[in-house]
C-alpha cells in the first residue's frame, strides 16, 4: 500500500476506485464492495451515503486512516476485524481476535430454528436456549431477539470469548436474558433447555492451512480444528448432551460441506432418535446442508 498513498484532495468516488484496484490486485473477490466498506468507516458514515455523495472529498486526516485500513485489507485481514464488528442477522456484533467471525453461512441456525420455532410455539413461550461454544454470542442473542420472551445460556471454553459475548448483550439490550459461562463441553451440559445450539470447530486438522488466509490467520485456531476428521466435537457435544436430552427438545448444530450424513450417524448411534422424521436438513445459500436440527426422542427409555 506504501507505493499508492490516496492523493491530496481524494473525493469519495476516486477512493472507492482506488482501494478496489488495490484489493482487487491482491486477490480479494469482493474488492468493490470492501473499498466502499472501508471509505465509508473512514467518514463515519453509511456505504448508501457515499454512494449519494462521491464528490465528498476525504481530509488528510481520513486519508490517513483510509491508507491505514487499505494496507490491512490488502494483507488479508478481514474487513470485520479492522471495523471490529460485523453484521449479522441485521444487527452489529463485535468481534476481536478471541471470536470467530460470524458469517452468513451461519445464519442458516437462526433460520432454522425460527422454522422449527413456528411449529413449536416458541415465539410466544418462555422457552430457554442453550449455545454451545458461543463465542461472540451472535447465535445465542439472534436467537433471544427473535424469540422475545426466551432466555438463553452461552458456554464457551475461551473466557476472553465470554466477555465479547458478554459485551454484545449489553449492547444490544438483552444482557437481563442472556447469562454467559465458562464451561468444557466434556464436563457436561445443564439440563432443561428447550433447545441447544451449537456452530462447533468442524475443520479437518490438516485443512486449516489451506483455508482463505482472512480465516486461516485470523480466526482463533480453537474456534476451527475440528480434530482429523473434522467431526471431535459433534461426537463430543452429542456424547454429551445425549444424558441431558430428556428435558431438551431440539439439538441444531452447524455442519461442514458434505459433514450432515456422519453428523447424523453420531446422533444415531447415541440414541437420539430413531427414525429420519426426528431430523430436519437446512440448506445456505450455497445449496449445502448446514444446519442439522435434531428431535430427540427416547421412546424406548
Amino acid at each position: 500500500m506504501g507505493s499508492n498513498p490516496s492523493p491530496g484532495g481524494e473525493t469519495v468516488g476516486q477512493a472507492v476506485r482506488r482501494v478496489a484496484q488495490i484489493l482487487k490486485a491482491v486477490g480479494i473477490d469482493e474488492a468493490a464492495g470492501d473499498a466502499r466498506k472501508l471509505v465509508a468507516a473512514t467518514l463515519q458514515a453509511s456505504t448508501a451515503a457515499i454512494i449519494r455523495d462521491p464528490a465528498l472529498k476525504l481530509t488528510r486526516e481520513q486519508a490517513s486512516q483510509l491508507d491505514k485500513m487499505v494496507s490491512r485489507r490488502a494483507a488479508r485481514e478481514p474487513v470485520s476485524r479492522i471495523l471490529g464488528w460485523r453484521e449479522f442477522y441485521g444487527r452489529q456484533f463485535a468481534v476481536t481476535p478471541a471470536v470467530l467471525d460470524p458469517r452468513p453461512d451461519t445464519e442458516t441456525l437462526i433460520d432454522a430454528a425460527i422454522d422449527i420455532g413456528g411449529l413449536e410455539g416458541w415465539p410466544d413461550r418462555a422457552i430457554s436456549i442453550l449455545d454451545i461454544g458461543t463465542g461472540s454470542g451472535a447465535i445465542l442473542l439472534t436467537l433471544l431477539a427473535q424469540f422475545p420472551l426466551s432466555r438463553g445460556l452461552g458456554i464457551d471454553i475461551s473466557g476472553q470469548a465470554l466477555e465479547v459475548a458478554s459485551a454484545n448483550a449489553n449492547a444490544l439490550g438483552l444482557s437481563s436474558r442472556a447469562k454467559f459461562e465458562q464451561r468444557d463441553i466434556l464436563a457436561g451440559f445443564p439440563m432443561g433447555y428447550d433447545l441447544a445450539v451449537s456452530n462447533p470447530p468442524y475443520i479437518p486438522s490438516v485443512e486449516i492451512s489451506e483455508l482463505d488466509p482472512e480465516v486461516a490467520l485470523f480466526d482463533p485456531h480453537l474456534a476451527l480444528d475440528g480434530g482429523t476428521d473434522g467431526l471431535d466435537f459433534y461426537r463430543s457435544i452429542i456424547t454429551a448432551w445425549a444424558p441431558a436430552a430428556k428435558k431438551t427438545q431440539w439439538l441444531l448444530l452447524e455442519a461442514g460441506a458434505g459433514q450432515s450424513t456422519a453428523i447424523e450417524r453420531i446422533a444415531e448411534k447415541a440414541g437420539l432418535f430413531g427414525s429420519q422424521d426426528h431430523v430436519r436438513r437446512y440448506r445456505d445459500l450455497g445449496r449445502h446442508i448446514r444446519c442439522v436440527a435434531i428431535e430427540a426422542q427416547f421412546a424406548s427409555r
